[in-house]
């Protein structure tokens, strides 16, 4: 995908052909703005030249490719270079980190001009890609290894979780809507109280209930998983 058209100065390179690439170039099409693609499955001499054309070089690449790239193809380069781990700051290059999941089907202006980014090497995200007007918090360094752990605690595990919880109730043919509905409203929950909207047995201490779901677990991958958040939350809990 390329823009026809553009309303600024600034011409992006994004590098990648994964979802987050998709998605950034799908929100620069909607915002009329010029970029060009590139990733490895395109000509390798095409690349310098169309990093020769841009202002900004946006690495949508994984981050253990970030670093080797970098040094390869755009050190020396008077570039804006701008990368989206959540993870790792690298000199040299600005992180900006969009705190939102990104799944196959694209989504639409209103929703992408709401993302959240959080923005390490700049003070603002619009040092990093000037036409976007998101909200964004500054990082430090320091503090980038312990953020993306809590994203990957709120929003990984919690996928996994779920769909985990999905698997086991279709087999028991509750439907999805039940699920939808009560996943929904612990979330909501969450947000408007979150240091009292947790309930169930370990809030209660009840030794019977947590007896009997880890019984019900003992021949599952999922036993672990349950033991760990028990041994976090309720690390007195009566084993026998």
């Amino acid at each position: 995908m390329k823009a026809t058209n553009t309303n600024s100065s600034f011409s992006y390179l994004i590098i990648g052909s994964g979802r987050v690439a998709r998605h950034l170039g799908y929100y620069l099409h909607l915002l009329n703005q010029h970029f060009e693609t590139w990733d490895r499955s395109q000509d390798p001499h095409a690349l310098a030249r169309k990093v020769a054309k841009s202002s900004h070089v946006l690495l949508a690449i994984s981050d253990s490719a970030l670093l080797g790239f970098y040094r390869q193809h755009l050190a020396g380069h008077e570039k804006v270079l701008v990368h989206f781990s959540g993870a790792h700051h690298f000199d040299d290059m600005i992180a900006a980190h969009p705190l939102m999941t990104f799944g196959p089907e694209l989504y639409d202006l209103s929703f992408y001009q709401k993302v959240h980014f959080t923005v390490t090497g700049a003070d603002s995200l619009k040092e990093a890609i000037p036409v976007f007007t998101n909200p964004f918090s500054v990082l430090p360094p320091e503090q980038k290894a312990r953020y993306h752990a809590y994203c990957v605690l709120g929003g990984n595990f919690v996928t996994l979780l779920v769909t985990k919880m999905l698997q086991g109730f279709s087999e028991m043919n509750i439907p999805v809507e039940a699920a939808h509905l009560y996943v929904e409203k612990i979330l909501a929950n969450t947000f408007q109280n979150p240091t009292q909207a947790l309930t169930g047995p370990l809030v209660r201490k009840d030794v019977d209930t947590v007896k009997t779901n880890l019984a019900a677990l003992s021949e599952d991958s999922y036993l672990p998983v349950y033991e760990a958040f028990l041994k976090t939350h309720w690390p007195d809990y009566p084993r026998k």
